[in-house]
């Protein structure tokens, strides 16, 4: 019976593996013809040939793309400029107290969009 120190996992594995690239598995020569005829299938374009070159887009938002690093770019100014809108809109309280707390605090506010209760307290007579 063989014990822990007789053999290593890694003397077994080297044993496995030494078996098995000694008994190669045989494959059928129509499985091998349907791969490559698949392979042949999809292929874009045949062996020797470049593939052809698409002309790139040429218009003013594509520049600005190309201008501010590609579409991803893009997508994370998009996001980051929609976080900034709302986040300045909505003025979350953590937000209004972390700007006290280095110096920047908030001693007016202003109401930019009022609600219909503001519209019916004024005075319109005038």
């Amino acid at each position: 019976m063989k014990t822990q120190t007789d053999t290593t996992p890694e003397a077994d594995l080297d044993a496995l593996f030494a078996q098995a690239r000694a008994r190669p598995p045989a494959l059928e020569e129509a499985f091998l013809a349907r791969v490559l005829a698949d392979a042949q299938a999809l292929q874009s374009h045949p062996a020797g040939q470049s593939a052809p070159r698409t002309r790139p887009r040429s218009g003013p938002w594509a520049r600005l793309a190309a201008a501010l690093g590609g579409a991803l770019a893009v997508v994370g100014v998009g996001s980051a400029a929609m976080a900034g809108l709302v986040i300045g809109y909505v003025q979350p309280e953590p937000m209004v107290s972390l700007a006290g707390s280095i110096g920047f605090g908030v001693t007016e506010s202003l109401d930019l969009l009022p609600g219909f209760d503001a519209l019916l307290t004024e005075d319109v007579s005038q």
